[in-house]
């Protein structure tokens, strides 16, 4: 299978933006769990982010579906991150963000 994403150190090396991680179809069929794969990716990234000198990692649990949005969020909290804010798209703020990460869920720091 193939993995692909997008991660960004931005504003003087002081965020990492975590974007975007997806999963050929022939990755998501293997005998294990595609949570390791994330973990491992996700580790790999934020080690890129703190070796670059980042003091904050950010990124949204995209709530495609309740039950994999539960999972996510669960899974990040586990790794140290903390939820920001809900982005659902009943606010105007909320359009700010839905602009940069794509869609609606809950943004988390780390």
């Amino acid at each position: 299978g193939r993995a692909e994403g997008l991660i960004r150190v931005w504003f003087d090396g002081k965020l990492l933006h975590l974007d975007s991680i997806r999963l050929s179809r022939e990755t998501m069929t293997m005998n294990r769990s595609i949570f390791g794969v994330g973990l491992f990716l996700g580790a790999v990234a934020i080690r890129h982010g703190f070796d670059s000198g980042c003091s904050t990692a950010q990124l949204l649990a995209i709530n495609d579906t309740d039950l994999y949005h539960s999972k996510l969020v669960k899974f990040y909290s586990r790794m140290g991150f903390k939820a920001v804010c809900e982005v659902d798209g009943s606010s105007l703020r909320d359009l700010s963000h839905m602009l940069v990460w794509g869609g609606r869920g809950t943004r988390m720091d780390a």
